[in-house]
């Protein structure tokens, strides 16, 4: 019998030898490969466009919430506009004469994923909202905007039913910044 103080013990002793059980090599990729075949199985059943829609309108709403808040701080009006249907453009009038100077601030917003701006087969936001399209529109400095309107988000391709359309609608008064999805058949505020 060896003793702890035997010439034999000087060499490493595995924790294994001390009968505790391993894994083995094969084991370990056997659950690898089903870990694998449940997240395909489990991917395949995701909506991608559904999320993406989402993030389109929550990407188009914050930007146009911080212009408010920026309009605010700032005490100088935020004008809005669209030169094409990727590309929300916002310029700081500094001394707001609804105009843009060499001098004024001037930043794009451009949506993700292929998509744009504009109705498709939308069907109208329902009342007390505004079904109201804008193409230009400006936040004061009070918060407020020019005019409460909606604007729409549709995805690439053909969506006949409007699953991945999206609105967002902005409140004259208070400027406030709502968004919609119309996954379910009917607009449904999201926010």
């Amino acid at each position: 019998m060896l003793t702890p103080h035997s010439p034999r013990s000087n060499r490493p002793r595995s924790p294994l030898a001390e009968g505790t059980l391993g894994v083995t090599l094969l084991e370990l990729m056997i659950v690898i490969v089903m870990i694998g075949i449940l997240a395909a199985i489990a991917m395949s059943r995701l909506d991608w466009k559904r999320y993406q829609a989402d993030a389109a309108g929550r990407g188009a709403m914050a930007e146009l919430a911080s212009a408010q808040r920026l309009a605010l701080s700032l005490q100088a009006n935020i004008l809005i506009s669209f030169p094409d249907s990727l590309r929300m453009k916002l310029v700081e009038d500094a001394d707001n004469n609804g105009n843009l100077n060499g001098t004024e601030r001037t930043r794009y917003y451009v949506l993700d994923n292929n998509f744009r701006f504009g109705k498709a087969t939308a069907p109208d936001l329902p009342s007390p909202e505004t079904a109201t399209t804008f193409t230009t529109m400006t936040f004061h400095r009070d918060g407020s905007a020019d005019k409460s309107a909606t604007l729409y988000l549709h995805g690439p391709g053909s969506d006949p039913n409007c699953i991945h359309c999206r609105a967002v609608a902005i409140n004259r008064a208070t400027g406030r910044v709502v968004w919609y999805t119309y996954a379910s058949g009917a607009w449904k505020r999201a926010n």
